[in-house]
């Protein structure tokens, strides 16, 4: 199966994703990442892949915002409607789950039957994550 994870990019968040990619493989799974730099504007395409996982950081502790880079690459990415897709946030201080609920939101207006979500915490929390998403294919 193949799993394609969109995140920012941010160092914090691609050290993260880094860490999630590798646990991913270890699980047998084809992972592509793809970036707001990446990408470019062209369109994503989400046609070959089995899961969409969107990893993404938030401003804002009483009313989180996900940034203006990561809200434009959901924009661009097709094909969406249906497609199983997990939302990740990078931990901030407060917020967490208001956050989450803001990804998940944009990700459900394109289409995408969120199946798992969470925080990017640590590195065990990484491999907790990875084997979910296993379960999940």
């Amino acid at each position: 199966m193949r799993v394609l994870i969109l995140h920012p990019d941010d160092p914090k968040a691609q050290k993260s994703v880094a860490v999630l990619r590798e646990e991913l493989e270890r699980e047998q799974l084809k992972v592509d990442l793809v970036s707001p730099a990446s990408a470019g504007t062209s369109p994503v395409s989400t046609a070959p892949y089995g899961l969409v996982c969107f990893v993404s950081g938030y401003k804002g502790w009483w009313k989180p915002q996900i940034p203006a880079e990561m809200d434009n690459l959901i924009k661009r990415v097709t094909r969406l409607e249906g497609k199983r897709g997990c939302a990740f946030v990078l931990p901030g201080m407060l917020g967490v789950t208001k956050a989450l609920r803001v990804l998940m939101g944009h990700m459900e207006k394109q289409g995408v039957i969120v199946e798992d979500f969470g925080a990017l915490s640590g590195r065990q929390e990484i491999m907790a994550i990875a084997k979910r998403l296993k379960r999940l294919l």
